[in-house]
C-alpha cells in the first residue's frame, strides 16, 4: 500500500464514520437539539471544508457552517466528502510532497509563540481525518451523556466491515 492509497482510505473511513455519527444523531431529538453536539459538528465540518478549499487553491469561508442545523450539516458533510474524494483522485504520489501554505499559520505562530514549520500536502491530508476523529470522540462522549449509545467508528472497525461506503441519513 502506498501513501496516496492509505490517505485515500483514511478519507473513505472518515466519510463512513461521519455518516455513522450523523445517522446516530439524526432522528434523536435530544441529540439533534443539543448545542454542544451542533457546535462540534459545525466545527468538524467547517475544518474539513476549509482544508479542501485550501488544497484546491480556492477561497475559503471559515464561517461556512455557522448556524447550520443538522440537515444542512449533513448536506455540507456529503458535499465536502465527495469533493475530497474527487481531489484525492486527481493527485499523483509526487503531489503529496508539495508544501501547503495554510492561511492561518501566522495566527498559529502568534498563538503558539514559535514559527510553525512548513508542511506537505500529505501531512495536511493526514491532519484532517485525525482532527475529525478527535471530535467524533468528543461527540461520542456527549452522546453517552445523553443516554445514546454511540456507534463504533474506529478505523479497524471500518476495515472489519470490508471498508463500506458511507450511509448518509435520509433527508427529512
Amino acid at each position: 500500500m502506498n501513501t496516496l492509497s492509505l490517505i485515500t482510505d483514511m478519507f473513505r473511513h472518515m466519510a463512513w464514520a461521519d455518516a455513522l455519527v450523523l445517522s446516530t444523531i439524526s432522528g434523536n431529538p435530544a441529540a439533534e437539539r443539543d448545542g454542544y453536539i451542533l457546535d462540534k459538528l459545525r466545527h468538524l465540518h467547517m475544518v474539513q471544508s476549509v482544508f479542501l478549499d485550501v488544497w484546491r487553491g480556492e477561497p475559503f469561508d471559515p464561517r461556512v457552517a455557522d448556524g447550520l442545523d443538522l440537515r444542512a450539516l449533513i448536506d455540507l458533510a456529503r458535499e465536502v466528502h465527495a469533493g475530497s474524494m474527487r481531489f484525492l483522485e486527481s493527485l499523483t504520489p509526487e503531489a503529496l510532497e508539495r508544501v501547503v501554505r495554510l492561511p492561518w499559520s501566522k495566527m498559529a505562530t502568534e498563538k503558539l509563540g514559535f514559527d510553525v514549520a512548513d508542511h506537505s500536502l500529505a501531512e495536511t491530508l493526514v491532519q484532517v481525518p485525525e482532527h475529525s476523529a478527535y471530535h467524533r470522540g468528543q461527540l461520542s462522549t456527549r452522546l453517552r451523556e445523553l443516554g445514546i449509545d454511540p456507534p463504533m467508528t474506529d478505523y479497524i472497525a471500518w476495515i472489519w466491515r470490508h471498508k463500506p461506503e458511507p450511509s448518509w441519513p435520509d433527508r427529512a
